[in-house]
């Protein structure tokens, strides 16, 4: 039997404006699942009990990553708190069920593929830039490595925000970051090579104002900036053109540039404070774990050049 429970996506809609969208959809897709796993349980859902959360996350547990159920615990936090009900994820119940998920499935998430120099040249290659699409392709993925560009931040690019540089580079305000979700906005560089890509991208779009970049409808532009989730589609579907493994592909994302140029910058030798402040990034351990591989090769190589005595003539 279908259970009466509050409106939860009209407490969620009071979030408007005060959160990201992509946090929004997190928040009503994962108390949604939540609601209907209580239905077939026939167990309330609002309020849920410390038992039931503790049950939902055993269930889910068994087929989901930790961390994938630990964000779904955070959107039946926030419903409770939304609604003035008490809260029972921070139950001892409930931090035990969490402790034993992690402890099963492990800690590690699911990182997307670096998308490294080698990579973007790659990519590149493969844009046509005979057509309007190729020439957007390509300044979305030249842009997006230089700046270390969340796909949101790419997405919110305004014309108006870009500066040429004596150098030929070019300066191109940020204006909204997850990381500045009040939206003073930050300044970034662009290399002469990717300004040459966004300048040949605005004279074959006739874009002279807002969005930077834009999706297209029936062959002609659109007046909308491009959806993020497009960032993903485009970095796939170039990289599919591009004639690269299924595996890399697949592991390919929006986010795939920001990482990509971070593991380039360790294998370049620098150092993590460094990357942190080219990427905005506040936690040590994320960058961390985002460059490890090629911080773990660089470390190996080193320690095996000193290892191995220099050949004699």
């Amino acid at each position: 039997m279908t259970q009466s429970i509050p409106d939860w996506n009209a407490a969620i809609d009071r979030l408007d404006g005060a959160y990201a969208p992509a946090t929004l959809r997190a928040y009503r897709g994962d108390f949604a699942v939540f609601a209907h796993w209580c239905e077939t349980e026939n167990l309330p859902a609002l309020p849920a009990s410390p038992e039931t959360v503790a049950a939902f996350i055993a269930f889910h547990a068994q087929n989901l990553c930790a961390n994938t159920v630990r964000r779904r615990l955070n959107g039946i936090r926030k419903v409770h708190r939304l609604l003035r009900m008490p809260n029972p994820c921070d139950d001892e119940e409930v931090l035990i069920a969490m402790r034993r998920a992690y402890r099963n499935k492990g800690m590690r998430a699911r990182q997307a593929l670096g998308l490294t120099r080698d990579i973007k040249a790659k990519l590149i290659e493969a844009c046509d830039l005979t057509t309007v699409v190729g020439l957007r392709n390509r300044a979305i993925i030249m842009l997006a490595y230089d700046v270390m560009c969340r796909r949101s931040e790419i997405s919110a690019l305004e014309v108006e925000g870009l500066t040429p540089c004596d150098d030929g580079g070019l300066t191109l305000l940020v204006r909204r970051t997850k990381s500045d979700p009040l939206g003073e906005g930050r300044l970034a560089y662009a290399s002469p090579q990717t300004r040459e890509c966004v300048d040949a991208w605005l004279a074959a779009s006739g874009i002279k104002t807002g969005p930077l970049f834009r999706g297209f409808r029936n062959g002609r532009i659109k007046a909308q900036a491009i959806n993020p989730a497009s960032v993903n589609t485009i970095i796939k579907t170039v990289a599919a053109d591009a004639g690269l493994p299924a595996a890399t592909v697949e592991g390919l994302s929006g986010h795939s540039a920001r990482i990509g140029a971070a593991q380039d910058l360790v294998c370049d030798g620098a150092d993590l404070i460094a990357i942190m402040t080219a990427g905005r990034w506040k936690s040590v351990a994320t960058v961390a774990r985002y460059v490890e591989a090629a911080l773990v090769r660089r470390v190996g190589v080193e320690r095996l050049q000193r290892l191995v005595p220099a050949s004699t003539t």
